[in-house]
């Protein structure tokens, strides 16, 4: 028999937000911040409003479900998937705007994300086949 998958803090976090969502059938469209490009502006989403553990995607936030390569100056729903799943896994404390514009703060919000969980290394800030991996916990 074989031991059961570790999963790791995303997944359990989502696979919790989940089952108590869909218990309640509360799944619903996703919430979309704007930036007024004032600090504090947009607060990000609860991860229970929006993005839920999928089982062939990964996390998913209902913008995209792709893996494109997506870097500076793209436009559209695979930066808000980004921009959503990069404040739900930093708990709050990302406060950056869901609004599709992969700019100078997404940026940032990438790399930082790159290197706390894919390592120092690895902070270029676009978001290639490990990032999408990585930000989809799977």
């Amino acid at each position: 028999m074989n031991a059961p998958k570790r999963r790791n803090a995303h997944q359990r976090i989502a696979i919790t937000l989940g089952a108590a969502v869909l218990g309640t059938g509360l799944l619903t469209a996703p919430a979309v911040a704007t930036d007024s490009g004032h600090a504090g502006a947009a607060a990000p989403a609860s991860a229970a409003a929006s993005c839920y553990y999928h089982s062939t995607i990964g996390f998913y936030c209902g913008y995209y479900s792709g893996r494109a390569y997506t870097d500076y100056g793209d436009r559209g729903a695979r930066v808000k998937e980004i921009q959503k799943l990069i404040n739900d896994t930093a708990s709050g404390s990302a406060n950056i705007a869901v609004d599709g514009v992969f700019g100078p703060k997404t940026r940032s919000h990438v790399k930082w994300f790159q290197k706390k969980y894919m390592g120092a290394g690895q902070a270029d800030g676009i978001v290639g086949p490990k990032t999408w991996k990585a930000l989809r916990g799977k």
